[in-house]
């Protein structure tokens, strides 16, 4: 297996080769994280062209890339990454350019034209590689759809003569993501008219000639325009009512949404070739971080399973986190079904359920701990070690609602503390009074994270329990979390709930330690904490 240039080494005793890691500018560099993609150098925002290459057994993920400087800026190209096992990342370089300066290879998508219904490639080109790019070119006159196609399993791409395919006479019309209706036998497009609060929905026979049959319409949070639509269609976990499954689509908003800035809602519904007609008529946050936007899935995947990514970062204040010389990252991969959600006590609703995908085999060196029904009382916290870089925890614990007063502030509280620095610390919470889940990013010496008015210190999560006795005063819940460098990911009551955020210590002080405290004696029963070290980070 060739590693990626971020990772430099892996634990020697498994064996596994590694590759150096480019320092050109010492601890800011030192502190790319090591599974979340990020460009070899420059800007990255929104994932594009998302796929799997059956013949080669590789995931192939595009993004909007800037080589010329670590802020958003034109020209913008198609940066492009590749890996086996969606953990480790190979950088590929550019695969799709703008024709002119001023101009941008703006967001889209990746589809396998099998029945090579758009003429583009002869019998040398594999089916299973038949790689089409549908995306917007942006001028300052108009944006409009254009098609790409490779004949070289997704690498370079050659423009088609007769673009655009698509064009709507606006500047704010953008970010296809096309798919294969089996149904109808067609190519469907959702794309944003971005400042008519729409999401156009168009049907082609060849992906050339598109012909538009319905618009979705001012559904959820407008903010102040629709961006990088997604239709897909998920199981139901548990086989329940909802029979072999829903359709969902996914939008997102950038500026406005609810937690600041961008983020991506959903919405369950029905999809018949036409027109996609919500379940319900609320929306809900597939994730409830501030970092985590633009949200793309995977066409074939191998599985029949649908995984997607996403860019971890928030338009607030993505040009300014001190990062280089690149600036941005993916999320983790995750997988998506629907289950039914306890809303509350009396309501359930299907909800999007995430899993974060991630390969300890490709990575080698997990060194799992494990501790059963742990006593902690206040003023003698327990500590876990760590050697710093890369882990995954879970904490499942129950709440004794009769054990504290409405007065006090009963917490049980993870401090992720920096090896070389312990003052500088992340803080993951349960609040039993408000039986809610809160992050606390702003335990830090870099200025930058306290001068910055956007880059919000504390979040909450609201999660229903799990479960909640007979007599309503005993409730458990459950918490996975995985940290990579400036990045964490915490999953909620077994992925109900999600939320990412970045963070950031001065350079080289990577999370060395865990403390788990208690607020209040009595109230919190950890009944399991689980920890796998999965890199050392070392350099």
């Amino acid at each position: 297996m060739k590693l990626p240039y971020l990772l430099t080494t892996l634990c020697t005793a498994v064996g596994v080769a590694s590759s150096p890691i480019k320092i050109t500018h010492a601890n800011d560099t030192v502190n790319r994280p090591l599974v979340h993609l990020t460009p070899h150098e420059g800007w990255m925002n929104d994932p594009n062209g998302l796929w799997y290459d059956a013949k080669e057994e590789l995931w192939h993920v595009y993004y909007q890339y800037n080589p010329n400087d670590t802020v958003w800026g034109l020209p913008l190209y198609w940066g492009h990454s590749t890996s086996k096992n969606l953990t480790l990342w190979d950088d590929v370089g550019v695969a799709i350019e703008p024709m002119a300066n001023n101009s941008g290879a703006y967001s889209g998508c990746m589809v396998i034209d099998y029945s090579n219904t758009t003429g583009f490639f002869g019998e040398d080109v594999s089916p299973e590689q038949r790689v089409v790019a549908i995306w917007t070119y942006n001028t300052p006159e108009s944006e409009t759809q254009y098609l790409s196609y490779s004949l070289d399993g997704g690498y370079s791409f050659r423009s088609y003569s007769g673009n655009p395919v698509l064009e709507n006479n606006s500047t704010q019309f953008r970010d296809p993501k096309v798919m294969w209706h089996e149904e109808t036998q067609k190519w469907i497009m959702v794309v944003a008219k971005a400042q008519q609060f729409k999401i156009g929905i168009y049907t082609s026979d060849d992906l050339k000639e598109w012909t538009p049959v319905s618009d979705f319409t001012r559904g959820g949070y407008l903010g102040y325009q629709y961006e990088c639509p997604g239709l897909v269609k998920l199981p139901v976990e548990g086989n329940t009512s909802a029979g072999n499954g829903s359709w969902v689509l996914f939008v997102s908003i950038n500026p406005g949404s609810p937690q600041g800035g961008s983020s991506t809602q959903y919405f369950i519904g029905d999809f018949n070739g036409t027109h996609f007609i919500p379940t319900y008529e609320n929306t809900n946050s597939i994730d409830s971080g501030k970092d985590y936007y633009a949200l793309q899935t995977f066409f074939n995947s191998p599985d029949n399973q649908t995984y997607g990514i996403a860019w971890a970062s928030n338009w607030q204040y993505s040009a300014f986190v001190p990062t280089d010389p690149w600036r941005s990252s993916m999320s983790l991969v995750r997988k998506f079904v629907l289950e039914e959600f306890q809303a509350n006590p009396e309501t359930k609703l299907l909800n999007i359920k995430s899993t974060p995908i991630l390969d300890y085999d490709a990575l080698g060196c997990a060194h799992p701990s494990n501790g059963k029904n742990l006593f902690i009382t206040v003023g003698n916290p327990l500590q876990f070690s760590l050697v710093q870089g890369l882990f995954d925890f879970n904490i499942s614990f129950s709440v004794n609602g009769s054990a504290f007063g409405g007065h006090e502030f009963a917490d049980l509280s993870l401090y992720l503390r920096g090896g070389e620095n312990k003052d500088e610390y992340l803080r993951i919470g349960f609040g039993a009074n408000a039986a809610t889940f809160f992050i606390d990013r702003g335990h830090t010496a870099v200025n930058w994270v306290h001068e910055n008015p956007f880059f919000t210190d504390k979040m909450s999560v609201n999660n229903q329990p799990l479960t909640i006795s007979n007599n309503s005063t005993i409730s458990t819940y459950s918490v996975r979390g995985i940290v990579d460098r400036n990045i964490l990911e915490l999953y909620f009551n077994n992925g109900s709930q999600v939320s990412t955020n970045t963070f950031f210590f001065t350079g080289g002080n990577f999370i060395g330690s865990i403390d788990m405290a208690v607020g209040k004696d009595n109230v919190f029963n950890v009944t399991e904490f689980s920890l796998k070290q999965l890199s050392t980070g070392s350099h």
